[in-house]
């Protein structure tokens, strides 16, 4: 697991808890010292993440995201993959996953967690470097992504561009 797909489980952990979480417990989930938590967090909050530490551990203040799917032309080749993360990312929003519906094996979904242009890179050198094929290959014209945003004018925002790029399906 690379730094950010660490720090994505570590917000996802954070997320999903109820109730403050040790870094302690944080550092043994993730394979990772302390320390390293530390740093995570602390490029986390530099995100915009509001990440509260009490005595008890930290907690994930409960930002209220608004959440839209949105189907997607398949990309011929990686500039327009990069374009569609890349409009979808710097218009503040959060690419949580990507979806295709296969004739055989019907939803398949994968989780991609993209936050920022470094997420976008890595997932890109990924692509470029043939580690993995996309999802978008099993089928022939669309894919959905779910996006995540903390105003959903900005979800609005994203569908705009992305409909005026000629990227919605």
């Amino acid at each position: 697991m690379n730094s950010n797909e660490r720090r994505n489980k570590l917000i996802d952990i954070l997320k999903e808890s109820k109730h403050p979480v040790k870094g302690g417990v944080l550092a043994e989930l993730l394979n990772v010292s302390r320390q390293v938590i530390v740093q995570d967090i602390a490029l986390i909050r530099a995100k915009g993440f509001e990440i509260i530490a009490t005595p008890q551990g930290y907690i994930i203040y409960n930002q209220p995201y608004f959440s839209r799917q949105i189907k997607c032309k398949n990309h011929r080749n990686p500039q327009e993959i990069y374009e569609e993360l890349r409009i979808i990312v710097d218009l503040g929003g959060i690419v949580k996953d990507v979806i295709v519906n296969h004739s055989t094996y019907g939803q398949i979904t994968a989780e991609l967690n993209i936050y920022s242009k470094m997420d976008i890179d890595d997932f890109m050198i990924k692509v470029e470097t043939n580690e993995f094929k996309q999802l978008s290959v099993l089928t022939e014209c669309s894919h959905i992504h779910t996006i995540e945003a903390l105003k959903e004018k900005t979800i609005e925002d994203i569908i705009k561009k992305l409909d005026d790029s000629g990227i919605l399906s």
